[in-house]
């Protein structure tokens, strides 16, 4: 597969289902082992989903191939607290140096399952025992989580590839 772009989308909450269904789509083109496209299909839902209610309703996923990997940048549209770069989540990026929650965002309660994407992203994308990387940077518009892995080396097949198992499951 080439480099450039792979998928550019804006969505919102009933579009999940499709944005997950392009995202495995991609991976599977791009030629993820099984389970590094599963570590970044759920990764990339986690953060579109979060996404949502931080931003305006609404958020922008691109997949990229470029130098050798696969990255994924998603985008949560709205406005974001001057000069304070802050997570995916909502809150001000510990890497950044604060941990004031941004203006307008209340932080996730104990217990709860509000606003952990970019955690769980990074928990997933950590877990491969590959050099992926995730980061998170904001501007005006936005706040931009990216995730990248490494795309597997060209002319390899994806482990399990079987041409046998594949003209039969082409054949049913």
């Amino acid at each position: 597969m080439s480099e450039g772009l792979v998928l550019r989308m804006e969505f919102d909450g009933p579009e999940l289902p499709l944005v997950r269904a392009l995202v495995e789509e991609a991976a599977l083109r791009a030629r993820l082992a099984t389970a590094v496209k599963g570590a970044v299909v759920q990764a990339a839902l986690e953060i579109c989903t979060n996404a949502l209610p931080r931003g305006d309703g609404s958020g922008a996923i691109e997949l990229r191939l470029m130098e050798g990997e696969l990255r994924c940048e998603v985008t949560a549209v709205g406005p974001t607290a001057a000069g304070r770069p802050t997570s995916a989540a909502g809150w001000s990026d510990p890497r950044a140096g604060s941990s004031e929650p941004r203006a307008g965002s209340s932080e996730p309660r104990a217990g709860s399952s509000e606003g952990h994407g970019i955690r769980l992203a990074e928990s997933l994308i950590a877990g491969l025992g590959t050099p992926g990387r995730t980061g998170v940077h904001s501007v005006t518009r936005g706040t931009t989580v990216t995730l990248s892995v490494p795309l597997p080396a060209s002319g390899c097949p994806p482990p399990g590839y079987s041409p046998a198992r594949a003209l039969n499951q082409a054949a049913t």
